[in-house]
């Protein structure tokens, strides 16, 4: 089954502490814009220390390091998602707005 075709997904929070630059989204399809800054390739794992961009690269050339993973939201309901204010998140998602099990906060700094 394609990632594409699932109600549910993971949603993914890019912090930066530098710059206050944030990318947040629930849609799988979302994830083919992060790219590794070595070789410019789709990211299909990610890690402490490693150099990520975003693209368009054009528009953004900036390159950023993964400083810190957290998983969060890990509760047994989906519903709680919807409660309350999460300060570390974005104001806006990107892409198709999914139902998420949970969140992975990705802290970065630009290089």
């Amino acid at each position: 089954m394609k990632l594409i075709d699932i109600p549910y997904y993971v949603k993914f929070i890019f912090s930066c502490d530098s710059n206050d630059e944030c990318f947040s989204t629930t849609d799988s399809e979302m994830m083919k814009f992060i790219v590794n800054a070595s070789n410019k390739e789709s990211i299909s794992r990610l890690e402490i220390g490693q150099k990520i961009q975003f693209e368009p690269i054009a528009r953004n050339p900036k390159v950023y390091e993964i400083t810190n993973i957290t998983i969060r939201h890990l509760f047994d309901d989906t519903d709680s998602h919807k409660y309350g204010f999460d300060s570390e998140d974005c104001e806006y998602n990107q892409g198709e707005n999914k139902e998420w099990l949970f969140s992975i906060l990705i802290k970065t700094e630009i290089k």
